[in-house]
């Protein structure tokens, strides 16, 4: 299914990947844009996963700290 850039600015900016990346057609510098931004989205961790190493990475903190307190009270 062919591809129309109507879009001059679009244009433009397949036109610099292309000269940037030295693909052969500006068909293929979409493809490698394209293809480089999903790769880039589905590397990145999940939102969940984020907030669990969050919470993790908070109670961790907060276990310290408390072991740290009760050490100095205990001095």
């Amino acid at each position: 299914m062919p591809l129309y850039i109507k879009d001059d600015a679009i244009d433009r900016l397949a036109r610099r990947y292309q000269a940037l990346t030295k693909a052969t057609t500006k068909t293929e510098a979409v493809r490698l844009a394209l293809q480089k931004a999903l790769d880039e989205e589905l590397t990145k961790p999940a939102l969940a996963d984020v907030a669990v190493a969050f919470c993790r990475n908070l109670k961790q903190k907060a276990s310290a700290k408390g072991e740290s307190s009760n050490a100095m009270g205990d001095a």
